[in-house]
């Protein structure tokens, strides 16, 4: 692959860092400005609009045919949800939220479309995201509310992703026959994936709240497991890759015996399978990128959030029952990629 196809999907990353990085920095600093009561009510509201309404945004990035477009609304956005956070935190809140939405959807969208339907590109694009908002998380815990670099970051960055080459876009192009049969039953078993995987992610977090080095250090792994996911699946085929990773994570979140290594890689092999997810929901609406990527980078996380907001965290944190939906992540999607008509593209 050509270096400067991953130019785009790399800036992309970096300003996906600084977005997720100051949602970090934005939620983190909440506690020292108003009650926890009011902090948990801000912190739903933030993943309603930032998780819940990215179809909508994909779908409008896509009618517009704008998601480069689309994405940049989002980081001014972002932006002004830092300068607004001390006087305005509901209004900082929307921002941030509404910001998110539009960013990763035309941002996910792009970095597909640059690498040609690819799962390199949506690592790239991901990777960077899990650990800004690791860092932004840290800043915030340790009273370091650092708003400058985050605001010169994302002019810098915004100017670099309009000022270079866009991809390829797939609207014009002729329809196509479906690549998967049964397409209902095969996007909705690739979203139950995705919601599973970004489950077990969810509660580990829930779980360690408060221990900020190994939060940090799950979060960099996390971010290595996507940003090598996409690459490796590419090279070794996404079914082989993702169904792997997966029942490797489980086996590792079971017996790991509470040794941060065991448990830093089985984060990375649960996160890897991010690209590929991404990629496959994207090659089921070809001529819809934007909104394939609010399915799989909203809604579905939005989804496999749930049942941590309906107090399922202590029930569900135990090793073996990670361990199972780790697995359970692992058939669904290789279920998924089984279908793909053109089965030499997943092998």
């Amino acid at each position: 692959m050509a270096i400067r196809r991953l130019l785009l999907p790399t800036t992309l990353g970096l300003a996906h860092a600084v977005a997720d990085g100051t949602a970090g920095l934005l939620l983190g600093g909440l506690p020292r400005m108003m009650p926890l009561s009011h902090v948990s009510a801000l912190v739903m509201l933030y993943n309603l609009l930032a998780f819940g309404c990215q179809p909508m945004a994909g779908w409008l990035a896509d009618r517009l045919r704008r998601p480069r477009e689309v994405a940049l609304v989002g980081l001014p956005l972002l932006a002004a949800s830092l300068l607004v956070m001390r006087a305005q935190p509901i209004l900082a809140v929307t921002f941030a939220g509404i910001g998110s939405a539009t960013f990763h959807v035309g941002g996910g969208a792009l970095a597909l479309c640059a690498t040609r339907g690819r799962a390199s590109g949506p690592g790239l694009f991901a990777a960077p995201g899990v650990a800004g908002l690791t860092l932004g998380g840290l800043l915030a815990a340790t009273n370091h509310i650092l708003i400058w670099p985050f605001l010169l970051l994302t002019v810098i960055l915004g100017v670099a992703i309009a000022a270079l080459e866009a991809p390829a876009l797939p609207y014009d192009e002729p329809r196509a026959e479906p690549l998967f049969e049964k397409h209902d039953v095969v996007m909705l078993t690739l979203l139950a994936a995705i919601a599973l995987r970004s489950l077990v992610w969810t509660t580990l977090q829930y779980f360690l709240q408060g221990r900020l080095e190994i939060i940090f250090a799950l979060g960099m792994a996390a971010a290595s497991g996507k940003l090598l996911g996409g690459f490796l699946a590419d090279r070794f085929g996404w079914r082989r890759w993702t169904m792997g990773a997966l029942l490797a994570s489980a086996l590792l979140l079971n017996v790991g015996g509470g040794q941060l290594w065991t448990l830093m890689f089985g984060v990375a092999l649960l996160q890897s399978a991010t690209p590929v997810a991404l990629a496959a929901t994207v090659q089921l609406m070809p001529r819809q990128p934007a909104t394939a990527a609010g399915l799989a980078l909203g809604l579905a996380i939005a989804l496999g959030g749930m049942p941590m907001m309906g107090g399922w965290g202590f029930t569900l944190g135990s090793p073996p029952i990670l361990s199972l939906i780790a697995l359970a992540a692992a058939i669904l999607i290789g279920l998924a990629l089984t279908l793909q008509k053109r089965k030499g593209a997943y092998a």
